[in-house]
């Protein structure tokens, strides 16, 4: 194989729009899902009588230069309208219509739901901020959209492939991020395997299939997981990033990506994480396997089948749309100057990056990286699994001298103020799990907490529910090892207190 500007063009910056297709649908899909996660707790993180309100955000920023319109809707019937338009610009998304524009406003309205609760943001939530920022750069709708049914009719079909940079800058993000999370899983855990063994026993993340699996399988079947997981970060950035064997080496790539996901949203609850990552596999898809499923389906229907003309590429000689070459080059010099802080920030990042390299960041890459999310920080679970859990209990005390837990009434599976232990799998989602860990260091956001405490009778209905006094305890624990029945080092201790 020579290797010259063809091999670059054609293996790194090309693209078929049936990929472009998929992956829009996809990528939508998973943007109605985290709405409709948001919007089942929405009371609790994003009202005014929440954890997280407007008002104390205005007083104290979590973070500088991150912006969101939901910081100036502050009603709860005004937040109840914005989730509905932002449900309305997804589906604009999902089925293609006005795409570019809807590229935009999606990524716009992602980062408005994630600054506005940035307290409970995480790494999921920033990859997938990256995902939207590099694919806002390509033709998403050129295939499976409205308007690229408008398109043909206009006999101007969208021609494939897609050649350009953001391909690329797509799959550079990808490697980049098992590169850095591979190398920097050099703790002990990763070493004697033991890593998912203690993911398993985190009780805050743990899911119900993890603590099944924690409870039946042998030690050595958690360390044969932990080393193929770190083999398949290893081998995934060749098999993306390598010229040769395609396309073979990319659908090792896709089936790698899904068992790696997979597994960890099997085990710990992460996010978004996983179904993003799985995300970023889409643009894997090559021509020859779409030219392989439009075979086989064509083998089962007929050719003139709606599905597989569906599939089918527009002809080759079918004209190009316009464009305006400014705007183009517009396009590439904003996709050019978010590469090289993105850059910067992966070396910033990283420990595993030299000294040599890393650099003191001028105030425009900062600002660019903190407004968009482009952060580049890759160490999940490195360099060791965490090995310690903690949780909170909240023991509230109510007029008529009840005691009662009314932040574990939502927050988690258990809710008895008494618990000075971790009980096994709390079962708590990925925003009370991180509010959890954090809260205890942001103590000008203590005041919050206490409100939304004494207000347990409101949301309630019940007057008796009135809490007059509550202590909030920090409860944790080393897990038990391997060969261990027991946890160690069992504490409990007062972070907060308060009575009206």
């Amino acid at each position: 194989m020579r290797i010259d500007k063809t091999l670059l063009r054609d293996r790194f910056l090309t693209i078929d729009i049936r990929t472009l297709g998929l992956a829009r649908i996809y990528i939508a899909l998973l943007l109605l899902f985290d709405l409709a996660k948001r919007s089942a707790e929405m009371s609790v993180w994003y009202f005014e009588s929440g954890l997280i309100p407007n008002a104390m955000l205005a007083k104290h920023p979590l973070k500088p230069w991150g912006e969101s319109f939901l910081f100036y809707v502050s009603s709860d019937t005004g937040v109840r309208v914005a989730f509905v338009l932002i449900g309305l610009v997804y589906v604009a998304l999902l089925f293609g219509v006005f795409t570019r524009v809807a590229q935009v406003l999606a990524l716009a309205c992602l980062l408005s739901l994630q600054i506005r609760v940035d307290l409970v943001s995480n790494g999921g939530d920033f990859v997938f901020c990256n995902l939207l920022v590099w694919t806002a750069f390509l033709p998403l709708g050129s295939a499976f959209s409205v308007d690229a049914w408008r398109a043909h009719k206009a006999d101007k079909p969208p021609r494939s492939p897609v050649v350009s940079w953001a391909v690329l800058v797509v799959m550079m993000q990808l490697v980049i991020i098992y590169f850095f999370n591979a190398v920097h899983k050099s703790g002990e855990t990763w070493i004697n395997g033991s890593a998912v063994y203690w993911l398993a026993h985190q009780e805050r993340l743990v899911t119900g299939a993890g603590y099944w699996m924690r409870e039946h399988l042998p030690f050595w079947v958690f360390q044969a997981i932990t080393y193929t997981s770190l083999v398949i970060e290893y081998l995934l950035p060749f098999l993306i990033m390598s010229p040769w064997g395609r396309p073979r080496t990319r659908r090792l790539a896709i089936v790698g990506i899904w068992a790696l996901h997979l597994g960890i949203a099997l085990v710990a609850n992460v996010g978004v994480f996983s179904f993003v990552m799985i995300g970023y596999s889409m643009f894997l898809f090559s021509t020859e396997d779409w030219e392989w499923l439009r075979e086989k389906l064509r083998l089962r229907r007929t050719e003139d089948d709606a599905l597989v003309a569906a599939l089918a590429l527009p002809p080759s000689t079918a004209p190009s749309r316009p464009s305006w070459r400014p705007l183009r080059w517009g396009a590439n010099a904003v996709l050019a100057v978010l590469v090289v802080a993105a850059t910067s920030q992966v070396a910033a990042e990283n420990p595993a990056i030299s000294h040599f390299i890393k650099h003191e960041q001028p105030k425009w890459i900062r600002q660019t990286v903190m407004t968009l999310r482009l952060n580049q920080g890759w160490k999940m679970f490195a360099a060791n699994a965490p090995r310690h859990d903690m949780w909170l209990v909240v023991d509230a005390v109510t007029e008529n001298g009840r005691h009662i837990d009314p932040f574990n009434e939502v927050a988690s599976r258990y809710a008895d103020p008494s618990l000075r232990t971790l009980p096994p799998y709390l079962g708590q989602n990925y925003y009370w799990c991180d509010y959890t860990v954090r809260i205890k260091r942001y103590r000008r956001y203590h005041k919050a907490l206490s409100d939304w405490i004494f207000s347990h009778h409101e949301r309630t209905g019940n007057a008796d529910d009135r809490v007059v006094s509550f202590r909030v305890y920090e409860v944790s624990q080393f897990p038990p090892g391997p060969r261990e029945d027991e946890p160690r080092d069992v504490k409990a201790k007062v972070i907060l207190s308060k009575r009206l």
